[in-house]
């Protein structure tokens, strides 16, 4: 894999993911810089960490296509993120971030602040305005997974950064305002709650192995000799599935080449099977659940993805109970969503 940063005319790095060595001349660069000053604010009756980043309000909103800014400035007609004519994978610093090193301490008499001092990057996954997951070679994906493992290990060498979450909201019931597939990702400068609490079970014990032992093969939707993608009997989404790695790791950087490409297959076969289920491209929730530390023991590397369904296509609100009191409510048993899942992951 070959990895190209080139410094933007905003003093920011845009990185240049291939197979082949990037030396394309920059075209025309945008005239923008990230104007965003994002803060913390401690929320005592959670006790958890809430962002605040007023500029997002001011983020770029369902452009039509001949005014992507994702799409590669040599394919439309204005300057765009990418000033070049051609790529494989993009990654670079959002302009609206909920996070960033400029972030700022502000004064609060009433609560507890600080500077919410995180990195937030935009992954493009293709050149193509239309290519998903769902549409790419394996060669792709495992591009992107390497991808992925390279702003793991960079993110976390940053003293500021305690964890990094990539993921993709797919959809605009998931709020997509960019129709371009892309991911995010997030590198916290503290573990999120979801994060911690993970932490704190796999320490006890890896409840992934003993539930890929113990799980009965009707919650299967596909597995090959290194992966298995299921969905949890557990589930708090009608179609929720998790892919989980047969061996334990910490994160994507342990994986060989092998299971790279089982990765990377049964990734394309569950998006694929969605959009098939569902007769159309399929929204989701999709993140990659990894170690807050390269060299953890205990954690299990696991991609988890939450589609806003409650059943067949009827929307999944998250409402009284789940909103007010965290207790998930489902309209459909696990077992039965794996039996229509697996069908259309063939």
């Amino acid at each position: 894999m070959f990895k190209r940063t080139f410094l933007r005319n905003d003093g920011e790095d845009l990185y240049i993911f291939g197979y082949d060595e990037h030396n394309e001349t920059p075209l025309t660069q945008i005239e923008a810089s990230v104007n965003s000053s994002p803060h913390l604010r401690w929320n005592p009756s959670r006790q958890e960490w809430v962002t605040y980043s007023d500029a997002r309000k001011n983020r770029t909103s369902f452009p039509p296509k001949e005014y992507c800014p994702l799409c590669p400035a040599g394919n439309v007609n204005f300057p765009t993120e990418i000033p070049f004519k051609d790529f494989e994978i993009a990654v670079f610093p959002n302009r609206w971030p909920s996070f960033n090193s400029n972030s700022q301490s502000i004064i609060n008499d009433t609560i507890k602040t600080k500077p919410s001092k995180g990195i937030c990057e935009v992954v493009v996954y293709s050149a193509n305005h239309k290519e998903t997951v769902a549409d790419m070679s394996i060669e792709r994906i495992k591009l992107l997974l390497h991808t992925w493992t390279d702003r793991y290990k960079e993110l976390l060498a940053d003293k500021n950064i305690q964890y990094v979450l990539p993921f993709e909201n797919r959809g605009e019931e998931c709020g997509v305002t960019l129709h371009h597939p892309h991911g995010q990702i997030y590198a916290y400068p503290f573990i999120p709650p979801v994060i911690q609490k993970e932490v704190e079970a796999f320490n006890e014990n890896n409840f992934i192995l003993d539930m890929m032992n113990d799980l009965e093969k009707k919650y299967f939707v596909y597995q090959d000799e290194n992966v298995i993608a299921a969905v949890p009997p557990f589930a708090r989404y009608a179609y929720e599935i998790w892919i989980m790695p047969k061996k334990k790791i910490a994160g994507p950087w342990d994986l060989n080449l092998e299971e790279i490409e089982s990765l990377s297959t049964c990734l394309q076969k569950v998006i694929k099977g969605y959009d098939s289920f569902l007769g159309k491209r399929c929204p989701y929730i999709m993140g990659l659940h990894a170690a807050p530390d390269l060299n953890d023991s205990s954690f299990h590397f696991h991609f988890e993805f939450y589609p806003p369904l409650r059943h067949g296509d009827k929307p999944k609100i998250l409402a009284g109970s789940e909103s007010m009191a965290g207790v998930f409510i489902m309209d459909v048993l696990p077992e039965d969503s794996a039996i229509t899942l697996r069908e259309h992951m063939q």
